[in-house]
């Protein structure tokens, strides 16, 4: 039997050893952070949503439905915008262990693209969920630009999904900005951003975002910011020091559409 003193002494060199491999994991094992912030609209904006009837079976139980170019919270919070570093460049983290980019997917729910818009890496498939008991098509489209209506059809991007719970992995090649559209359900569309790098992320309802780092190397970089119902991404400098930066943008709603 161990002496209450002893006991002690034991506890002590179990919790100083504890400490002392934590301290060691935590040297030894690659750390990532993330660049975070928040996006807000300042002023009202030019455009309003609208309200339409389309009754259709098996995109839920609400004939009403609404465009989605706005979802701005009480304090000015702007959801569904785009940001990412223009140029990153590669540090010196372990990539093997190192986790990577979270999976991309969309998901058709109601008869609407949820989310409304997401980025993705160009040349890295993302994955569409069809979660209606209903046929959907996937038709990718070049975008002309926010404001104007869809473009080109990007070739071989046009398939069907049939079945609820169907899931098909796509990706888009080319850097640029695309819509995808269902020409069943002529009201949805989604906004997509291929971009030629992994460090982005899209603001949530909240305004809040958080950019993926990854490997990125500390140092400063150009980061960007894009809303569908602006012409031009805001842009702005950031210092970013282990992975870890934290910056805020602010859209003028008198320069929207």
């Amino acid at each position: 039997m161990i002496a209450p003193s002893e006991r002690v002494s034991v506890d002590r060199r179990a919790t100083v050893s504890f400490s002392l491999v934590c301290t060691l994991l935590l040297l030894v094992s690659p750390l990532r952070a993330d660049i975070t912030g928040t996006v807000t609209l300042a002023g009202k904006p030019n455009s309003k949503d609208e309200t339409f009837i389309a009754p259709v079976r098996g995109c839920g139980d609400s004939p009403v439905r609404h465009t989605e170019n706005w979802k701005i919270g009480p304090k000015g919070e702007l959801a569904d915008v785009i940001v990412w570093i223009v140029d990153p460049k590669d540090g010196q983290l372990d990539k093997n262990t190192n986790p990577g980019p979270p999976k991309i997917e969309v998901k058709q729910l109601g008869c609407r693209y949820i989310p409304h818009v997401i980025a993705i890496q160009a040349k890295v498939p993302f994955t569409i969920v069809n979660g209606d008991p209903t046929l959907h098509n996937i038709r990718a489209k070049i975008s002309d630009g926010p404001g104007k209506p869809p473009g080109a059809d990007v070739s071989g991007f046009n398939f069907g999904q049939v079945q609820k719970g169907q899931t098909d992995d796509k990706q888009l090649d080319q850097p640029g900005l695309y819509t995808l559209q269902c020409d069943v359900h002529p009201w949805m569309q989604c906004w997509v951003m291929a971009l030629p790098t992994c460090c982005f992320g899209v603001s949530g309802d909240d305004g809040t975002f958080k950019v993926w780092t990854g490997n990125l190397a500390d140092g400063d970089y150009k980061i960007k910011a894009w809303h569908p119902r602006f012409a031009q991404p805001l842009e702005q400098t950031i210092h970013v020091k282990n992975g870890s930066a934290t910056i805020n943008f602010q859209f003028d709603g008198t320069k929207s559409f």
